[in-house]
């Protein structure tokens, strides 16, 4: 007799199950989307990696060309290059750096300039405008450490002994990533 007086799920019960349903739904989407940040983070940052890993080999193999009569990696210990304000080719294309210049210390930092551009690793400038000041930036510093008269002294040091060390800040100067490297 029950069964015949039942006349289905009523209204609010109705709405009850689209409210769980619907909640469900934007938890979901938001996991998505979390997920999809945490994969382009991820990337960038293996990016840098890659990039930074680059640097070095470029420091270790031209560590001896000169420019004016100056070794590579003294005119890097005296003049840090940095890369401060998010900068593309203003092509479409992915630039090439431009290799006309005649020592290798000018090559490899237009090199650098252009795989370190937003072109390659994305970069976030301050303001609406698409280049400008920035929390993301790019450096190459180069120490030099020995016995005595260098940028680090110490007393077990013989040797002259090079370190650079390459950082590159993204994700607004949240992210870093931070490469040693013995240069000679």
């Amino acid at each position: 007799m029950k069964k015949t007086t039942e006349k289905g799920v009523s209204i609010i019960e109705a709405l009850v199950a689209t409210v769980i349903i619907g909640i469900g739904f934007v938890a979901v989407f938001q996991m998505v989307q979390y997920s999809i940040r945490s994969i382009d983070v991820s990337g960038e940052r293996t990016k840098a990696a890659y990039l930074t890993g680059m640097v070095a080999e470029d420091l270790y193999s031209d560590k001896n060309q000169e420019k004016g009569g100056t070794k590579f990696i003294d005119l890097l210990k005296n003049t840090p290059w940095k890369l401060t304000a998010c900068e593309n080719s203003g092509t479409s294309e992915i630039p090439l750096p431009d290799f006309s210049n005649n020592n290798a210390y000018d090559n490899k930092t237009e090199k650098w300039k252009s795989r370190l551009s937003k072109d390659y690793i994305k970069c976030r400038a301050k303001g609406s405008s698409a280049t400008g000041s920035t929390k993301d930036s790019k450096t190459i510093n180069m120490y030099k450490i020995c016995h005595k008269n260098c940028d680090v002294t110490l007393n077990q040091a013989h040797d002259v002994i090079y370190m650079g060390r390459m950082e590159i800040n993204m994700n607004g100067g949240t992210k870093k990533k931070i490469l040693y490297f013995q240069v000679k």
